[in-house]
């Protein structure tokens, strides 16, 4: 990873992460909340294990597949802050109906507009455009191992999501998901 490539991409996380813990006061009460505790196990049992193998084995995790430029350095800094905007655009458009948990809210709207109407999940979407820009900067094989868990993972909370959705939203989110596909645009 370039240094001030990296600096940079994590900057655009930590500005993130930022944003997520700022809008995060300012959401609807839950009428109905959904914690799948396996799916968060699972998750975070990858993630352990996957760190915990890169940082305590020298194994082909560590691997690098290639070595940042500074052209590949610029080219991953535009791909994570188009990741970038495009998540946070979807989480201003969500507004007070955005919960880090699988929710249903008081007065809950079904969003279909803005990035909505290109994707069902686009926050997942943008952090995963960042993830693949974080993964090409790194350009170790662990990078893209990363990338490919967290997918998996909100690919999974996904479908919890929309089992939700589909709960209160049957008709309207049946056309909606019929419509539009869920975090890759035309594909997924």
């Amino acid at each position: 990873m370039n240094n001030w490539t990296g600096i940079f991409i994590f900057g655009c996380w930590s500005v993130l992460f930022i944003y997520w813990i700022i809008k995060a006061a300012n959401v609807k009460k839950n009428l109905e909340k959904h914690i799948s505790y396996k799916y968060i196990f699972l998750l975070s049992a990858a993630v352990i294990a996957l760190f915990a193998t890169m940082f305590y084995t020298k194994t082909f995790l560590q691997h690098s597949l290639w070595q940042t430029t500074v052209r590949l350095g610029v080219a991953t800094d535009i791909i994570v802050v188009v990741g970038l905007i495009f998540a946070v655009w979807s989480r201003n458009i969500l507004g007070k109906n955005w919960s880090s948990n699988i929710s249903f809210k008081k007065g809950h709207k079904l969003i279909k507009h803005g990035p909505y109407s290109i994707v069902r999940h686009p926050i997942y979407t943008g952090m995963i455009v960042m993830l693949i820009g974080t993964a090409i900067n790194i350009g170790q094989v662990f990078a893209f191992i990363l990338l490919a868990v967290y997918f998996v993972g909100f690919n999974a909370k996904c479908r919890l999501e929309e089992e939700l959705m589909l709960k209160h939203f049957a008709k309207d989110y049946k056309i909606y998901k019929k419509r539009v596909k869920a975090i890759v645009p035309f594909v997924f």
